[in-house]
């Protein structure tokens, strides 16, 4: 089962990216999640949380017309910025419950 769910990421940015593809880049970064992370000790939120602003990243970067939503800047290079931001500044709040498999310096 999805980490994330495609409402969950379309809450964060629009794209225009096909519904099928932003599905297909859940599983992907999920997947990058269960190579990075001893995902066993992250709850079940937390990998939602991370894999949410990590798939949104993701849209921003494979479409230059997504925006993101809610309390991100519209400018994009802003935007991305704070998204890089809040993953690893995420992923090193839950780094406490649970240990790193490979440590995550930067999502892109």
């Amino acid at each position: 089962m999805a980490y994330t769910t495609f409402a969950q990421v379309k809450a964060v940015v629009s794209t225009n990216i096909t519904d099928a593809n932003v599905t297909d880049l859940i599983t992907e970064s999920d997947a990058y999640l269960d190579a990075t992370l001893d995902t066993g000790t992250y709850s079940a939120i937390q990998l939602q949380m991370l894999s949410r602003i990590y798939t949104a990243y993701r849209c921003m970067l494979r479409d230059p017309n997504s925006r993101s939503l809610g309390g991100y800047s519209e400018n994009r290079g802003v935007t991305m910025r704070l998204m890089k931001e809040e993953f690893n500044a995420l992923a090193k709040a839950f780094e406490g419950g649970g240990s790193f498999v490979a440590h995550v310096d930067e999502i892109a």
